[in-house]
């Protein structure tokens, strides 16, 4: 072999090997040296464990080609072997092959306890919408909603004669596992629903005539939602649970969404804070004025404006904005002055104007 790696010492088997023998050695070396296995080890057993498992793969890869194989034991051939493989594409494809299970249990394909993925159902959307001050006060909202439930002709069965096979893609577990690479020939273990049964493990025959096989229908209902204070445009509150079920796992969530329309009044530049800006005619602004405005609570404030009050001036009233909605933080309130000039001027504030300076 020269200088060539010796594919079959490194999977430890005889230069005669079967197909079989060789894929059986290679799915109990890689299993030894993957770097899962070897997470919690040193550096240098991780790094071991990284080059064993990528040297076993090019081995692999070699051996388990009948043509690439036999130039590799041609020595007259000048085999070398070709590209960077991914270890990876090799571990993922030997475990979709029918009839070689690597024994992934529902701990994980290592038994280092990996939790089970639990089966959660589908969200549940709804919108509301509030006016300003509606956020500012909360309280209850009744909200309609559609949820799905169980089909009361075929309980779920989804089939109109209760006949169904189990799923050859999940192998009846309704759940499907697929590594991903993460790069530096890291990966991790992900694992999701089966698109073929849906996540139920089943393969109906004859869909029920009423949810079309789906085993669930769609029913609406109103709720009642407890929106807290101070709530902002587009934040979502989310109702643990009670969202759409789901056979052997647990209820998905409901997210409300809320939407609070536009103000005349009063600006939110912000969760906390409030904002009123108040057109002045100027000559208001430049002798000083009194005037009182309303809050967000139904209360009123008092701006006591001087003389020569600037375009812009910010009189602010402290704790009179909105209640942050998690916690009891509240927010401040700013009337703002803006200068008001009039459209036309009289001959007599023209000629007022002219003498100003003087």
């Amino acid at each position: 072999m020269g200088d060539r790696k010796d594919y079959y010492a490194i999977l430890g088997v005889n230069k005669d090997a079967t197909e079989e023998e060789i894929k059986k050695k290679y799915r109990a070396e890689a299993l030894k040296w993957h770097p899962d296995r070897w997470a919690t080890g040193t550096e240098e057993e991780k790094k071991t464990a990284e080059e064993k498992f990528k040297e076993l793969s090019e081995a692999y890869n070699v051996l388990s080609d009948p043509q690439k194989r036999a130039q590799y034991d041609n020595p007259n051939s000048g085999f070398e072997f070709q590209g960077d493989i991914d270890p990876m594409d090799i571990f993922r494809h030997m475990q979709n092959m029918g009839g070689f299970d690597f024994g992934f249990g529902d701990d994980g394909p290592f038994g280092f306890g990996r939790q089970q993925r639990v089966k959660k159902g589908s969200n549940v959307n709804a919108t509301v919408t509030m006016t300003l001050k509606e956020a500012y006060e909360g309280g209850e909202r009744e909200i309609d909603i559609e949820r799905i439930e169980t089909c009361s002709h075929c309980h779920g069965e989804g089939s109109d004669d209760g006949s169904s096979t189990k799923c050859e893609h999940c192998g009846g577990k309704g759940m499907v596992q697929e590594f991903a690479s993460t790069g530096n020939n890291s990966f991790s273990i992900m694992s999701h629903p089966c698109g073929f049964c849906h996540g139920t493990g089943r393969i109906v025959k004859n869909p029920c005539h009423v949810c079309g096989g789906s085993g669930n229908t769609v029913r609406h209902e109103k709720m009642k939602i407890d929106i807290p204070r101070g709530m902002s445009d587009g934040m979502t509150i989310v109702v643990s649970g009670a969202g759409n079920p789901i056979e052997g796992g647990v209820n998905g969530d409901m997210l409300v969404h809320i939407h609070i329309v536009n103000d005349p009044y009063f600006v939110r530049p912000d969760t906390l804070n409030l904002i009123h800006y108040e057109s002045v005619p100027f000559n208001e602004a430049m002798v000083g004025f009194t005037k009182t405005f309303k809050c967000i609570d139904g209360s009123e404030v008092t701006v006591n404006a001087p003389e020569l009050t600037p375009h812009g001036k910010a009189f602010v009233f402290k704790g009179k904005g909105m209640q942050h909605p998690n916690d009891a933080r509240m927010g401040d309130y700013a009337v703002v002055i803006e200068h008001k000039l009039p459209e036309t001027l009289t001959d007599k504030q023209r000629e007022i104007l002219k003498h100003f300076n003087d």
